[in-house]
């Protein structure tokens, strides 16, 4: 890929960090970036108690909002911004919302199954909003497990898929990995502008972004609690149970 675009580094970008009831989560957030980002107390303890979440739904997953910011794009050298990519990044707390096939978030397959579920509760709400002709031609939702894609970068493991209503606006991105056999990070990411000059050239810069956008991803560091990493290796079958 010919590179067109230039945008924050994250390599040398300082830490923004999350203590989450003892797993530890680490973001590099660009200096430049820092008036566009919002971000939860650092540390985020009793996880079972309702209070500390944002979204309380009775209906769906609690969540506990962590951060939001967005990344601006421009050509290379020039300033002129061509596009961003806008991040919010949440923790969401299960309980009683996995299928019946997962019984447990903390490895691949079960994982998988929470997250196509999950994926398919937002395609519902989508279509009770639009007519069916209309939802059918635009929604943009994986069809099975297969169509997710698991991404894995340095000990992490990711789900991802690409997903919306995408009738004006771009579909988004969605990530997700397990933080507790109850809780999930989940990353939804847009991506608004690069859409000028030909068809052809948009495509090749929403492409670049979404490499910038897997960059990010592939920064974020989890380091587990001691007792959650013990439950996930026994859930793996990395040591005798």
């Amino acid at each position: 890929m010919v590179k067109q675009l230039q945008g924050p580094n994250f390599e040398q970008a300082p830490i923004t960090s999350f203590n989450i009831d003892g797993t530890h989560l680490y973001i590099p957030i660009p200096q430049e970036c820092n008036d566009n980002t919002k971000c939860a107390e650092s540390h985020i303890e009793a996880l079972d108690r309702d209070e500390i979440y944002n979204v309380i739904d009775p209906e769906f997953m609690f969540r506990k909002y962590l951060l939001k910011t967005n990344f601006g794009y421009s050509e290379l050298n020039d300033k002129l911004r061509v596009g961003s990519i806008y991040i919010d990044l949440d923790l969401l707390r299960v309980d009683g919302h996995r299928p019946d096939s997962c019984k447990t978030i903390l490895n691949d397959d079960g994982l998988r199954d929470l997250y196509f579920d999950m994926l398919k509760y937002e395609e519902g709400k989508i279509r009770a909003q639009q007519s069916a002709e209309k939802s059918d031609k635009y929604l943009v939702f994986p069809k099975s497990l297969e169509e997710i894609e698991t991404l894995k970068f340095d000990g992490s493991s990711w789900l991802f898929a690409i997903c919306g209503y995408a009738e004006v606006t771009k579909p988004y991105r969605r990530f997700m990995t397990s933080i507790t056999n109850n809780h999930v990070l989940t990353a939804m990411i847009t991506v608004g502008g690069f859409d000028f000059g030909s068809v052809e050239l948009e495509q090749q810069l929403v492409a670049e972004a979404d490499q910038y956008i897997l960059d990010f991803i592939k920064s974020i560091r989890i380091d587990y609690s001691p007792e959650t990493l013990a439950e996930i290796q026994r859930v793996r079958g990395d040591v005798t149970a």
